[in-house]
């Protein structure tokens, strides 16, 4: 009887222990942070008050104060970080909303100085509110620690901000109640119609000649294609916007570009699909892959079997999927498991040691490999920098986990992450393409450690040479060439709003070894074939410091091919879409050894400079232009600039002597802003020859 009253006691206390009240870390009612440390701008310096400042509105909060860094729109970034504070509960529970960005948009809890707990915002609304609800963290190993939070807005696009209210420490979980806060208890299945297709190439043709989705495609384009700005041979999705390029590939002799498209009636990110036997004339197919069980789907590639193609790609919510194909255009996509291989986060919510986002996949050894792009807390004053996490697949649906996978990155910036890789071979060596957030298209050259499964870094560069955006080159697809290069393609964001279509694919690209650390970059696929009207201009000197315009050489679709030795003037200008009075247009600027010496090579190199300029392309009021890119290009003693030049409405390309690319978009407001024109600054240069082409439209 004793030992019974004795295990009574015990349960008693441990049931009363279990009931102790919650300790409240924040509520956000005063009027300011408190001891709370505040940075950047987009927390303003009280807490919100909530459907009064800022103006987006929420639901789901309690009381009238929460974070909410929408105060500047999503446009500021800033941090919210905590006094330090012991864990005394097994949990600690909040209410989250906005933005659903790892690492950029979130709440994180550190101890001695990690990140050991992290949650994003749910990304939706209700009735145009935006939903703060319930997420806890299970901390039981944990307890009595010293920990901080951080409130995190480093995102400046879509769902840029992040709110955060009612931050409780608690032995007992919250659980999310609002029907879309987790995929559990949200309805992911998409509302746009779904076909399934025969197995056989004749069969698939025939039920295309009649899909209702392709029919809606081409009442579409005829639409959009009517604005002055939409390129003639340049890729757009054919309704509604579109974003990364995705798992580029050459399956049973066509090439198929998929594409976050949007469709109207479910804008969350679908995988769209083109194929092309040229990589220049596309056709529109219907969206590949749907979302569900992932709330979307995110960027991703594909590898290439005998019998099958692979798509790994991100899920959001839910972690990376895997879904496969066999049919002759691709059309029908099983995804492995209905569920994601590699999940987002554990049971307990706690974050993994690795990031989980955009993936590719490689195979080696008869095993798949996988990387998952993101960032780390590593770099200087633990500021964050570009991360490729390594994985590993007997089978595609178990994955382990190996390490970070890139060694000796000394190139890309601080605040860079590793989003959209492509890993191929080239020539003898590697290359890993890649997206950053901050500074647009890039990819870092070395060779793989196979033995070690590490990528070893000796060099990078750009395709976008300044801010992502407006205007620049974003995200890679690429896919290997079959002859020792590889395929790539990016899209273009915007610099102007446009109704029914905003971001456009750059022309394809073949890249190859150059040098040991040098790319070659050139146009891609038979562009020759939309070649139309052609003018030639032979040998003539370009006088000091007089503009030359060239009078039967203009319009807004043109191809462009120039040689011109720079002689002793120390800049060369070539423009286009000039107006006659130079109210608009787009300078390409060519600097002759006007660039870093590398004085890290043997014999040292001087380089020389080219720069794209759209200060001044437009009059356009909501037309917005950007700082000039600069890149750097050498040239030999006594080479001439070689430039080929691709202009297409609202984009210029521009590919130098084979072994450098820039592009920009811009937005000419004059009808008449057609013209091209030449200049030599401070002495006299030698044009040798150009040709131009008026281009043909790829949509008819």
């Amino acid at each position: 009887m004793k030992r019974f009253l004795l295990t009574a006691v015990l349960l008693t206390v441990q049931l009363c222990r279990a009931a102790e009240p919650d300790i409240v870390l924040a509520d956000f009612e005063g009027k300011d942070y408190g001891a709370w440390k505040v940075e950047g701008a987009a927390f303003g310096s009280r807490p919100a008050v909530a459907n009064v400042s800022p103006k987006n509105k929420v639901t789901g909060h309690q009381g009238q104060g929460l974070v909410n860094s929408y105060l500047n729109g999503d446009k500021t970034t800033g941090m919210l970080t905590s006094p330090g504070f012991v864990i005394e509960r097994k949990h600690i529970n909040f209410l989250i909303g906005a933005g659903n960005h790892e690492g950029k948009t979130c709440m994180n809890l550190l101890v001695d100085g990690k990140v050991v707990r992290s949650a994003v915002g749910f990304a939706i609304k209700d009735n145009g509110q935006e939903v703060l609800d319930w997420k806890s963290w299970d901390v039981k190993e944990l307890m009595g620690k010293k920990a901080v939070l951080q409130i995190v807005d480093d995102h400046t696009g879509g769902w840029g901000h992040i709110n955060v209210d009612q931050i409780v420490q608690s032995d007992m979980p919250r659980k999310p109640s609002f029907k879309g806060a987790t995929p559990e208890l949200q309805d992911f299945a998409s509302k746009v119609p779904k076909y399934t297709f025969a197995n056989s190439l004749e069969e698939q043709k025939k039920q295309l000649a009649v899909n209702p989705m392709l029919e809606r495609f081409r009442v579409s384009r005829a639409i959009i294609r009517k604005d002055p700005h939409h390129p003639l041979y340049h890729f757009t999705s054919p309704e509604n916007r579109l974003n990364d390029p995705n798992g580029l590939c050459f399956w049973q002799g066509n090439w198929h570009l998929f594409y976050q498209g949007y469709p109207p009636e479910d804008p969350r990110q679908h995988w769209g699909h083109a194929i092309s036997s040229d990589l220049i004339h596309w056709r529109d197919l219907p969206y590949a892959i749907y979302p569900d069980p992932e709330r979307a789907c995110y960027s991703g590639a594909a590898l290439v079997e005998n019998d099958r193609v692979i798509a790994m790609y991100h899920g959001t919510m839910v972690g990376n999927m895997v879904a496969v194909s066999r049919d002759p255009l691709l059309l029908n996509w099983e995804k492995l498991t209905g569920k994601a291989v590699i999940p987002m986060n554990n049971e307990d919510g706690s974050p993994r040691p690795y990031r989980i986002f955009d993936p590719c996949i490689w195979k080696k050894d008869g095993a798949y490999y996988a990387l998952s792009g993101g960032t780390q807390p590593t770099g200087p004053g633990g500021k964050t920098v570009a991360l490729e996490s390594l994985f590993r697949s007997k089978d595609l649906v178990k994955w382990e986990y190996l390490h970070p996978f890139v060694e000796d990155d000394r190139f890309t910036l601080v605040g860079d992450d590793g989003a959209c890789p492509y890993f191929w071979p080239i020539g003898d060596r590697h290359i890993l393409l890649f997206f950053s957030h901050m500074s647009g298209g890039q990819y870092l050259l070395g060779d793989y450690d196979k033995p070690r499964d590490k990528f070893v870094v000796t060099a990078h560069g750009k395709f976008n040479h300044a801010a992502v955006s407006p205007g620049g080159v974003h995200a890679p697809s690429a896919t290997p060439d079959g002859k020792g290069g590889l395929i790539a393609i990016f899209n273009m964001n915007p610099a102007k709003s446009t109704a029914g279509w905003n971001q456009i694919m750059t022309l394809p690209m073949r890249l190859t070894l150059a040098g040991k650390e040098e790319l070659g970059i050139e146009p891609a696929g038979d562009i020759e074939s939309l070649r139309g009207e052609h003018q030639h201009v032979g040998a003539m000197k370009l006088p000091a410091n007089e503009e030359i315009v060239l009078p039967n050489i203009n319009g807004n679709a043109m191809e462009i091919v120039a040689e011109i030795d720079a002689k002793n003037s120390p800049m060369l200008e070539l423009n286009v879409l000039r107006s006659p009075n130079k109210e608009e247009f787009t300078r390409i600027a060519l600097f002759k050894d006007r660039g870093y010496r590398t004085r890290w090579m043997t014999p040292s190199r001087q380089m020389s400079v080219v720069s794209l300029d759209s200060s001044r392309s437009s009059v356009l009021e909501d037309a917005r232009s950007r700082p000039t890119e600069n890149a750097e290009v050498f040239l030999g003693e006594k080479e001439a600039f070689q430039v080929r030049v691709f202009v297409d409405r609202s984009v210029v390309e521009v590919f130098v002597n084979g072994r450098q690319y820039l592009a920009l978009r811009v937005y000419p407001g004059r009808a008449d802003s057609v013209g091209v024109s030449l200049r030599a600054q401070g002495r006299e240069a030698l044009l040798k020859s150009l040709d131009a082409w008026q281009m043909k439209s790829i949509y008819e």
